[in-house]
């Protein structure tokens, strides 16, 4: 049975989660941007439909998207270039550290450190969703919302270049997707 602690924990987290809004969204002044469990839930539906044609754990898969920004709660959406990727990779360790412990979760370390060390076909993947995610969720929104000002040519920029630093059948189809969507 899981203790009074570890539940109000948790109703703490999930609605942190919620409550997050995505900063580089924000600093676009896009209007009610995506939270961060909007994009863990994004990552990890797309990870539910291509997880069969990439031939990877699935299971896993949806461990890695439903937990990969969980430290954000706690240590922040630092956009690019605000820390170096040390200490953006220190801060969140003991951030999602803390968590874990919260949650009586040691699983959810490991889990961040596969993710960020992308070692595993699993972290590859999900690593290359979470990117491509970002990039769909631009194209959302100067299609149908009509953001101004546009953002998809910054988010797709950055996505590819994010994507061809991951090796993997995935990010490199990913690159494919990105380039063949332009809103």
């Amino acid at each position: 049975m899981i203790d009074e602690r570890t539940i109000k924990n948790l109703i703490n987290l999930l609605g942190s989660v919620k409550d997050l809004r995505r900063s580089g969204w924000l600093k676009r002044n896009i209007p009610s941007p995506e939270s961060d469990g909007d994009h863990m839930f994004s990552t990890a539906f797309l990870a539910l439909v291509l997880a069969p044609k990439y031939k990877v754990d699935k299971c896993h898969c949806l461990e890695l998207a439903l937990t990969h920004d969980l430290q954000e709660t706690i240590a922040g959406d630092p956009v690019p270039g605000e820390k170096t990727e040390q200490e953006k990779y220190e801060t969140e360790l003991k951030a999602m550290t803390q968590i874990a412990e919260s949650l009586q979760m040691p699983c959810l370390v490991e889990w961040f450190k596969e993710f960020e060390a992308k070692e595993t076909e699993e972290a590859k993947f999900v690593k290359s969703l979470d990117k491509l995610d970002t990039v769909l969720t631009a194209a959302y929104y100067d299609s149908h919302r009509h953001s101004e000002p546009k953002v998809w040519d910054e988010f797709s920029k950055h996505g590819l270049a994010c994507l061809q630093e991951i090796p993997s059948q995935i990010s490199a189809e990913a690159c494919e997707i990105i380039r063949k969507i332009k809103p």
